[in-house]
């Protein structure tokens, strides 16, 4: 009896560990003039991420999920809550986007 629960006590931390924990992420697309369009997938962690695409972006949309901030090269700044359509006015470059849940 001694060593069976000796076994499971030794057993139950491996067996009672968490697995990890997954992080959800924004799908969110940017577009640009002539049909140009780049994807990005924001963790949804509260944290800033730079965006380095040089691409003068005019909308950004979201299925849903997080809210985001977006920041301009030249200053602009949006709010896409969940999910939707923003228009960046003007367009600019996007150089950092904040996202999170509710």
């Amino acid at each position: 009896m001694a060593t069976i629960l000796a076994a499971l006590t030794q057993a139950a931390p491996t067996a009672l560990q968490a697995s990890p924990r997954q992080e959800f992420k924004v799908s969110l697309t940017f577009y640009g003039a002539a049909g140009a369009s780049y994807f990005m997938a924001v963790p949804a962690d509260d944290t800033p991420y730079p965006i380095t695409n040089p691409l003068s972006i005019s909308s950004i949309n979201s299925n849903g999920g997080g809210n985001c901030n977006f920041f301009g090269i030249d200053g602009s700044d949006g709010f896409l809550p969940d999910s939707g359509t923003i228009v960046i006015s003007p367009p600019q470059p996007q150089v950092l986007v904040i996202c999170d849940i509710d």
